[in-house]
Formats: C-alpha cells, structure tokens, sequence
C-alpha cells in the first residue's frame, strides 16, 4: 500500500515539473519573439526552435502523428487536435475571425507551406486596389510591425486556393475587436498573442515530425 503510494506521488510530481517546464519554455518563446524580428519556418526548415528537445516526454505534441488546424466558419472556431494510434485529442480552441459572407472563401482539406514570425505584408494588386479606394496608399512591401500591416504578429501561409489564388492565410490582426466576426478577405484572423501560441505548438510539433504532418482542414 505504502509502495503504491509514493509511485502515485513520484507520477505527480514527475507531471507536474512537466508542466513547468513546458510553462517556462513558452515564456521563454514569447520573450524572444520580440527580438527574433521576421523569421521564417518552411517545410525545407527542420528547425527553427532555440530550444533543443531530447525526446517527447516534455512534450504533449510529441507524442501525435498528425497535427490538424479544423476550423469552423459556421461559428468561426479554430479547434486544434493531436492524432495517433490511440485516437484523436482536442489540444487548443480558439474565436477567430473568417471571410466576409460575400466572399467566395477556401474550402476543404490543406496544408501548411510556411510559417512567419513579425512578417513582412505582400499586398495583392486587387488588395492595392480596394485600399486606394479608401484614400490609403498600401505599399508593395508592407513592414513588420506597421501600422497596416494586417499579418499583425504572425502568418501561416496554407495551401488552399480559390479560384487559382492561393494567398490565403491564417494570421494576426492589426484590430483584435474584429475577432469573431466575418470581416476577412478569405484569411482566418486570430488575436496576436493566440497565433503567437499557435506558432509555438505548431514549431514544437514539426521539431518531432514535419510540416508535412500538418493538415489544415477549412468548413
């Protein structure tokens, strides 16, 4: 009785530094987000973390074989789930902003070809456009951290077209009261620290599988 005790004592306490490590590792991540400046994570990356993982004991994601973004435009919800043998697990939920309802918006299953952190805004000739119309010039180049630049704080570029367009992204917001609502031009909008979030877990799972293990499915 007593042995089995103090082995029920040793798991706790062996999970509950687990989660302090894992608590103290995304600190760290988010500290350093601020210094990094624009950097970029494609599916020829393998790593892009400062942080050096052994195995996946440390690490929830770890312990998937595919990672899925499902997101639900019908409530506009962002669910992201682990897979492996055992079954498929819910990880994070997150409010999220999607296309306008008269925008014909990307459907179906996807990918993700990269990841930026801080990124630079590449601005579509019809995006120019419609600014120009509202008396803003929108340069070609929008920079990190400008005042316009609607990637705010992260993108993931997918592979999901429309149309034959494939610009379309999972990114911040340079406005976080617009989440929630259908505003976007075909993108999913997220709160600035939670795509911050998004990146970290995303990263964490590529540095124990690949890019390739990410599947993207939009509704």
């Amino acid at each position: 009785m007593r042995q089995q005790v103090i082995k029920k004592v040793l798991v706790f306490l062996t999970l509950f530094s687990s989660f302090l490590y894992a608590d103290s590792l995304e600190d760290k991540y988010f500290k350093e987000f601020s210094a990094v400046g624009t950097k970029i994570l494609d599916r020829y990356t393998p790593k892009f973390s400062t942080f050096k993982k052994v195995d996946n004991l440390l690490s929830e994601t770890g312990a998937y074989k595919t990672l899925i973004i499902e997101v639900d435009s019908s409530k506009n919800m962002m669910y992201v789930k682990g897979k492996n043998e055992k079954g498929v697990k819910k990880l994070k939920t997150y409010k999220v902003s999607t296309a306008k309802k008269d925008i014909k918006k990307p459907l179906g299953v996807g990918q993700i070809t990269s990841i930026a952190l801080n990124p630079l805004w590449y601005p579509t000739d019809d995006t120019i456009q419609s600014f120009k119309k509202r008396g803003i010039d929108l340069p070609k180049v929008v920079p990190a951290g400008h005042k316009l630049n609607y990637m705010g704080s992260a993108k993931i570029n997918l592979t999901h077209k429309v149309d034959g367009k494939d610009t379309f992204r999972i990114h911040g917001t340079i406005d976080e009261k617009t989440i929630g609502s259908y505003e976007s031009s075909g993108c999913i909008r997220m709160k600035n620290s939670e795509v911050i979030q998004l990146v970290y877990l995303l990263n964490e799972f590529i540095d124990f599988r690949s890019m390739n293990d990410i599947k993207v499915v939009l509704k």
